[in-house]
């Protein structure tokens, strides 16, 4: 009995409160209000700089470490560079020489470039080493750094002038060596592609300008410009490979990558010109 009342109770409180609540008059401000302050918007935040983590560049300033070297940009800052020529078995099966191929390498031997010849077997067999040509180099992303055009011209005589064009991709042409034919020492000169001005001067041996078999197997040629010694090209026997190789030492640290490949396409006309024997 009583927990039914308090049940009843319960009940009609609730009631009340409802009708209370929904019976509330919202309230209407009839007289005048005053705005104590003006409305407001909320200050800009700025937002905190993340943080990033640097790494110290301690390669040279003028080459950014996160570009990777290639084409002719290998040869930057070296002191030498040594030019390999590597045989293959069928060259000793047959009375026809096959195509050259050549491995250029940096002073600790580490492979900069292969170079591979392109030419037809009829100008191997009836021009020897005075054969036109072209060697394709290759660098250390399997892509074309440089290529060499060598013209005819007849290998017996040195009279007779031999030119050799350097180019890069996707056509330029980088320079020249050309053939200045004397009778005292074999001489060349570097010129510019765009200008065709002279950039360096090539002496070689003295009393060997007329006959290109007159030169020794180990010879020297020097390159110079405005009277000072830029580099040099020698062709030496290496006791521990069993082989002859073509050397180019860099004597002017200064000599920008576009100078030492023209220097390098100078040094591959030398092999060709002096250093070929199968003729």
């Amino acid at each position: 009995m009583l927990q039914n009342d308090a049940v009843r109770n319960l009940q009609y409180d609730s009631e009340i409160r409802v009708a209370q609540q929904n019976n509330a008059e919202p309230r209407v401000y009839d007289g005048p209000i005053s705005i104590t302050s003006q409305p407001t918007t909320a200050p800009e935040r700025i937002p905190l700089p993340l943080p990033v983590s640097t790494i110290g560049n301690s390669l040279p300033t003028h080459r950014s470490f996160n570009i990777p070297m290639t084409g002719y940009d290998f040869l930057t800052e070296l002191p030498s560079v040594h030019i390999e020529q590597t045989f293959e078995l069928n060259e000793s099966l047959t009375s026809v020489s096959s195509e050259n191929r050549y491995v250029v390498r940096s002073p600790l031997g580490d492979a900069i470039y292969a170079a591979s010849e392109s030419s037809t077997s009829n100008n191997r067999l009836l021009w020897g080493a005075a054969r036109p040509f072209q060697m394709h180099l290759l660098d250390k992303t399997h892509q074309e750094a440089l290529l060499f055009r060598k013209q005819f011209a007849l290998g017996a005589m040195c009279c007779h002038p031999k030119n050799l064009e350097v180019w890069t991709p996707p056509g330029n042409l980088m320079g020249r060596v050309v053939h200045s034919p004397t009778f005292l020492r074999p001489e060349y000169f570097i010129q510019d592609g765009v200008t065709g001005e002279p950039i360096f001067c090539i002496e070689g041996p003295e009393n060997s300008g007329f006959c290109c078999f007159c030169l020794p197997k180990e010879s020297f040629f020097k390159i110079h410009s405005g009277g000072d010694l830029r580099a040099s090209i020698d062709h030496k026997w290496v006791a521990g490979k069993s082989q002859y190789t073509t050397n180019i030492y860099y004597s002017d640290t200064k000599l920008s990558a576009k100078d030492r490949a023209l220097i390098l396409g100078a040094a591959f006309l030398m092999e060709y010109m002096y250093f070929q024997t199968r003729l």
